[in-house]
């Protein structure tokens, strides 16, 4: 890759974009696909994550970002230990590349805007609980009335674009932040603390007196942020030592029934479970508010629209039992 880093500047051009540097002015970018590789890269820091997010080979990302840099006469990263960094050069082309995107998806979106039949492809992204406990329920009865629809349901723990067109609709247990994102919010979904009666057997029941002293825990990987054990566990079990984590509910439900240790479930989870009790605690049990979410420019698509209804009406219907108390 050069060595030296350029000032670059991007503007629209015929058959591509005209990067100039230095006074020069030449079309480097010959498609978009150069700037979504780069995108990839530099929002996922590393070439692996990258490859993953395309679904492409990683030789294939390595390759495409040198060719990239190799037209533009200019370094984008440079290698660290934690990854793949933009040079000052990447991150004045991100700003730009960002703004071609935004182009790109506003010229996709209306495009699929003159589809008004109910047929086609939505993808809905949600917490692997929610799918596999609650959405997946909700498809079946969506596709008899419109088969010629396809709902893709992502599971995926970290948050993925509505407006990159990442998916189409969004459901999460927080707000959403994107600015062009129609948020509805649906109901409120109830948390407790959770063992198995073969863990209750052999560890007695915990004493909350004490923090849970000489208890295990499962726990989330701390890597997800704010979730409800961050800030409700320590308060009720900080003595309680951690011997798992997991970034999902659903194995976290599965360490606890196998009487690993206590774990907080979503009511909607936990209850009913066989061999699996609900603990009843001195504090205030933690409860999230699930949102459903769209993109402004896609809801009034009818293949959008109508997964829209079904899904929000669906979890409406079931609101009582997600936040049972």
């Amino acid at each position: 890759m050069p060595g030296r880093d350029r000032s670059v500047d991007c503007t629209t051009g015929h058959g591509g974009y005209a990067i100039s540097y230095g006074g020069a002015s030449v079309t480097a970018v010959q498609n978009w696909d150069d700037l979504r590789y780069f995108l990839a890269v530099a929002r996922e820091g590393s070439l692996s994550a990258a490859a993953r997010t395309l679904g492409v080979a990683q030789p294939t990302v390595g390759r495409r970002l040198a060719a990239f840099e190799r037209r533009l006469g200019a370094r984008l990263f440079e290698a660290q230990s934690s990854g793949q960094a933009p040079t000052a050069t990447g991150r004045r082309l991100m700003a730009h590349a960002e703004s071609m995107e935004a182009d790109v998806l506003a010229v996709e979106r209306v495009a699929s805007g003159r589809d008004a039949g109910i047929r086609g492809l939505v993808r809905v992204t949600a917490s692997e609980w929610l799918i596999e406990g609650v959405l997946a329920n909700l498809v079946a009865p969506l596709i008899e009335r419109h088969p010629q629809l396809t709902v893709e349901l992502v599971a995926d723990v970290k948050h993925v674009s509505l407006t990159r067109r990442e998916a189409e609709i969004a459901i999460r247990p927080s707000r959403f932040q994107e600015p062009d994102v129609v948020a509805i919010e649906i109901a409120t979904l109830g948390f407790g603390l959770y063992a198995s009666d073969g863990y209750l057997g052999t560890h007695g029941m915990p004493s909350f007196d004490d923090h849970c002293e000489g208890h295990r825990l499962i726990a989330m990987s701390e890597s997800l942020g704010k979730v409800p054990d961050v800030e409700w566990l320590p308060k009720l079990a900080a003595r309680a030592h951690v011997v798992a984590r997991t970034n999902g509910r659903l194995p976290m439900l599965k360490l606890a029934q196998n009487g690993v240790g206590l774990a907080c479930l979503p009511h909607f989870l936990g209850d009913g479970r066989q061999g699996l009790r609900r603990l009843v605690t001195p504090l205030a049990e933690p409860r999230r508010t699930l949102w459903l979410g769209v993109h402004r420019q896609t809801r009034g698509v009818g293949r959008v629209k109508a997964t829209v209804a079904a899904l929000r009406d669906g979890l409406r219907r079931l609101a009582p039992a997600l936040s049972a108390h």
